[in-house]
């Protein structure tokens, strides 16, 4: 389910509102068709844009797979993942999944949670759209179409941000060319290319 979010951008109640019968491993995509929220189940969902299909490379495929061979509910109505505390009646619960999975992988992990900060699946929304836009440098509509926002204004300024490295490093480009002198990795190669040229 983590990598399936982090990989899709899918929104907590779109993946507990997923079914067998939306994966379509023919076509390389999962239809977004229902949410699972508080309980019940929505066909209304937050945007026209989200119904849009959303891609699924062959390794995502691959682990669903997997997924569906050790799940004990593989039929298409059953709930992609289905709680076992309810025999897959329901999907599983989100928070209690964030408690007892996300959180502590996160910690594990070394990510820095910030007390009293929301901490839960949507940061790896969130995470997405910055690591394909500042990371990946991939354009613009992209990844907004891969987020399923309505406009590119909610991908660029709700949702990705830059990490401090790469501000600073945009930075110093500019320093250089104000100051005219080489930035620190300009230095550190002319200094290779003097010791390999005596």
């Amino acid at each position: 389910m983590t990598l399936l979010i982090a990989a899709t951008g899918l929104r907590f109640s779109e993946v507990a509102g997923l079914q067998w019968q939306d994966v379509d491993y023919a076509n390389q995509c999962i239809h977004v068709r229902r949410t699972w929220i508080d309980g019940k189940t929505s066909e209304q969902l937050k945007t026209k844009q989200s119904r849009s299909a959303v891609p699924m490379a062959a390794e995502l495929a691959q682990v669903l797979r997997e997924w569906q061979k050790t799940t004990a509910y593989v039929n298409p109505t059953d709930w992609v993942f289905a709680s076992p505390k309810t025999h897959g009646r329901t999907p599983c619960v989100g928070n209690m999944l964030v408690a007892d999975h996300l959180r502590p992988a996160a910690i594990k992990a070394g990510v820095k949670l910030i007390p009293g900060q929301r901490f839960g699946f949507y940061n790896l929304r969130h995470s997405l759209s910055s690591l394909l836009i500042t990371g990946q440098k991939s354009d613009v509509r992209t990844t907004q179409d891969i987020m399923r926002h309505s406009n590119s204004a909610t991908t660029i300024e709700l949702y990705t941000q830059s990490p401090m490295a790469q501000r600073i490093a945009a930075q110093e480009s500019v320093l250089s060319a104000i100051l005219r002198r080489p930035t620190a990795r300009t230095r550190i190669r002319m200094v290779r290319r003097r010791a390999r040229h005596g």
